[in-house]
């Protein structure tokens, strides 16, 4: 019973810190970006200059999938017969 009050001052406490950083930072005023879909879509793809980024984003997602997939295998526990 005590510990449990203890984590709930705890966590209390340091909510309470991140709010208040939170509250004492003065965010800048700034304008917004003035960037299209159009320029995301060139960026990605590429014209006929450039390859784009959209084949490297493709395979790094790819390899987050595997080692999270594989994650998930290693961490999965073997059921003795």
């Amino acid at each position: 019973m005590r510990r449990g009050i203890y984590q709930a001052i705890a966590v209390l406490a340091f909510a309470l810190m991140f709010i208040g950083a939170i509250m004492s930072v003065e965010w800048p005023e700034g304008s917004v970006d003035d960037t299209s879909s159009e320029d995301v879509g060139w960026t990605l793809f590429g014209d006929s200059e450039s390859g784009g980024y959209g084949l490297v984003v493709l395979l790094i997602g790819l390899l987050l999938l595997v080692a999270l997939l594989g994650g998930v295998f290693l961490a999965k526990e073997e059921e003795e017969e």
